[in-house]
């Protein structure tokens, strides 16, 4: 029964030779689509921080000349507004990061499974400078391919006969 269970996993579940980031085709176009939601996001809030500038500049810059009190409370009034824009975009990107994790792990609740995450992991230079390399060269644009964003293929859960032999597994183990 386990070898068959093996097999079955080897040829139906990760028939995808890993990539880059150690992950099947199906799993690194999920982070792809990730990630292009996540350079949209910061875009905005760069833009946000930006206009917070312009708006300083449109608005209180009119004079030739100001003393020293007025530039130290436009500065201070400046960094009130891109420290609260800035706070506002690291909640909104905090509470985004766990309904994805909320996703990732009720998928894989309905199929008995404990995923765990190694914290720890989030600040390792090495990988973050490989996940940066992996953006660059998946959104340049002379490394783009065509239609691989498009296609958004589901899981789809396995037959009754499927389920009964993970139940099997799952009681064995």
């Amino acid at each position: 029964l386990f070898t068959c269970f093996s097999a079955y996993l080897s040829l139906c579940l990760y028939p995808y030779l890993q990539a880059e980031l150690g992950l099947n085709e199906h799993h690194q176009n999920e982070v792809i689509n990730y990630m292009r939601f996540a350079r949209f996001k910061r875009g905005l809030c760069l833009k946000t921080v930006d206009s917070c500038f312009q708006d300083l500049k449109d608005s209180r810059l009119v004079e030739e000349t100001f003393t020293v009190d007025e530039v130290i409370d436009m500065l201070d009034g400046l960094r009130t507004v891109v420290h609260s824009e800035v706070e506002s975009e690291l909640i909104n990107t905090t509470y985004t990061n766990v309904l994805l994790l909320r996703q990732l792990f009720s998928q894989a609740e309905k199929w008995y499974l404990k995923l765990q995450t190694d914290v720890s992991e989030l600040e390792n230079r090495e990988l973050l400078e490989q996940v940066a390399e992996f953006e660059k060269s998946e959104f340049t644009s002379s490394n783009k391919k065509p239609g691989a964003d498009l296609i958004k293929p589901k899981l789809a859960p396995l037959n009754e006969g499927g389920s009964e032999l993970l139940n099997k597994v799952r009681t064995c183990l």
